[in-house]
């Protein structure tokens, strides 16, 4: 199936389902204010934690509020996926949702909860080891520690199709979505093309309204609520169609 057939099976299936979409993706929006509790910078239309400025003489009760809002944000981020991952493919494979699937979306959410937290720690004690090390006055935490973290994020990326589809433990669907990456490279490559070009075009414009506004902060809160609600949630619709993709029967 070709690249432009799934991107159109992605479309339909998220106008189809904007409304049910829109309501899963409310626990992607509750995690912007949570995030607010975290040291972070706003960036192509998302958060992101500046571990480097977190005091060496942070108190207990401060690192305790942010590792909890971090947490609640990532336990709030799985259920998303996996509640718009049932949609899909509910949708696609044209059955119903059933008791069974309702049971397993605790399990499934845990389970990619878990997965993320451990890419998560891991790239943060690779990027801590290098804080220090530079080559040639380059800093390698922003480039290795970013390539690294850009590696494992690729790992993990339909592990959500994985857990979710095919109900697979956590090595299991972890092998599985590279293997969906090894077979549908093509695909792959074209996914994160689009993705760029839509959180580059979503910030382009909010961006561009702020400085018109002179509310600049503000208007990259605007493109973080936008990217919460319209890219990831499309996005992740995509991920979805090109993971069933490998079922031939599914045209």
């Amino acid at each position: 199936m070709s690249f432009l057939s799934i991107l159109g099976h992605a479309v339909e299936g998220y106008r189809r389902n904007l409304r049910l979409i829109s309501i899963f993706s409310i626990p992607l929006l509750v995690t912007l204010p949570l995030t607010l509790f975290l040291p972070n910078f706003v960036a192509l239309g998302g958060t992101f934690l500046r571990f480097g400025s977190i005091g060496r003489d942070i108190s207990l009760l401060d690192a305790s509020l942010i590792v909890l809002a971090f947490l609640v944000a990532l336990l709030l981020f799985s259920f998303a996926l996996v509640l718009i991952n049932l949609l899909i493919r509910s949708q696609r494979t044209l059955l119903r949702l059933g008791h069974r699937d309702a049971e397993r979306i605790e399990s499934s959410t845990a389970r990619l909860f878990m997965i993320f937290l451990a890419v998560f720690l891991v790239t943060l004690a690779f990027n801590f080891f290098l804080y220090e090390v530079r080559f040639y006055g380059i800093p390698l935490h922003t480039t290795l520690g970013a390539l690294f973290g850009f590696v494992l994020a690729v790992a993990v990326i339909f592990t959500p199709q994985a857990i979710v589809i095919d109900d697979l433990k956590t090595l299991h669907a972890i092998g599985m979505g590279m293997w969906v990456i090894e077979r549908k490279f093509g695909h792959f490559i074209k996914f994160l093309l689009l993705a760029a070009a839509l959180l580059l075009v979503n910030t382009g414009v909010f961006l561009a309204i702020g400085a018109l506004s002179g509310q600049m902060l503000w208007a990259k809160y605007a493109a973080i609520v936008v990217n919460s609600i319209v890219i990831v949630p499309f996005l992740e619709v995509l991920k979805t169609q090109i993971y069933l993709s490998k079922y031939t029967l599914l045209r």
